[in-house]
């Protein structure tokens, strides 16, 4: 029983400690140790949450993730053949156009927002080419790196049973590399999303980053606050969702029972 507790006890600590964190939020601002102007207290910055209105909250949260998930899936689906490709199929064509890639992808993609807007317009054009531009880097290079790690072994094995070169793709080649692809998409989400809210408070009318910044206008200090919290509480639950996604997609990552010792 004292064990059982212990292993609850554990499992808990983080929680511990986001609960102790909220509790000082709370009463540092009345301690007169920081302005509570700039720093309102925890129980004001929910107070903000009737204000707004919990259908506009979910409105500006439906906004965002459209547009993630537009400017992802797109990254993804370039980037992933153009790995496999570059990787497998022309791998000098890959190793000429490594510099270029690696400068490329050196360019923040916030840095190049005033380009995207002249180039598609002030909104959802320039919006989501910065999402794009997030995603593609890390799933492209994680890509690559997960096809040059496939042992040619397995390759070589496969061939010589007369499989197909689809058969090897789909069989030996994808399940190898998915690890390395699934860390990308990991990544690039998380990229995606800080450079969606910089974006959004730029160039758009709706969304979460819209939300930041006409509270900044209006100098709302607690709803600035609200929406930070919105955005961490979605981008962990993201984050949740891959995680499980890997999970239970790549089954054979778990380790092997070790057999007896010889």
């Amino acid at each position: 029983m004292k064990k059982a507790l212990l292993n609850i006890h554990n499992r808990m600590i983080s929680l511990y400690i986001i609960i102790v964190f909220f509790v000082l939020w709370q009463l540092i601002p009345y301690t007169g140790l920081v302005n509570p102007h700039f720093l309102p207290p925890l129980s004001k910055v929910i107070a903000e949450t009737f204000k707004l209105s919990l259908g506009n909250i979910v409105l500006d949260i439906v906004h965002s993730l459209r547009r993630i998930i537009i400017g992802f899936f797109v990254a993804t689906a370039v980037a992933l053949p153009l790995g496999f490709v570059l990787a497998g199929a022309l791998p000098k064509l890959g190793k000429l156009l490594n510099p270029l890639m690696m400068f490329l992808s050196q360019i923040p993609p916030f840095i190049l927002f005033p380009v995207f807007v002249i180039i598609f317009g002030i909104g959802e054009g320039g919006i989501l080419t910065v999402i794009f531009w997030s995603a593609l880097w890390p799933i492209l290079f994680n890509t690559i790196a997960g096809t040059q790690m496939v042992d040619p072994l397995l390759i070589k094995s496969a061939r010589s049973m007369g499989s197909s070169q689809l058969t090897i793709f789909l069989k030996v080649i994808l399940p190898g590399t998915l690890s390395s692809i699934m860390t990308g998409m990991r990544a690039a989400m998380t990229f995606c999303f800080m450079m969606l809210i910089g974006a959004e408070t730029m160039g758009a009318n709706s969304g979460l980053g819209w939300e930041i910044n006409m509270s900044q206008r209006m100098a709302v200090i607690p709803r600035i606050y609200l929406v930070v919290m919105i955005v961490a509480i979605v981008g962990l639950a993201i984050n949740y969702l891959f995680e499980w996604f890997e999970r239970n997609t790549i089954i054979w990552r778990e380790d092997a029972p070790s057999g007896p010792a010889d």
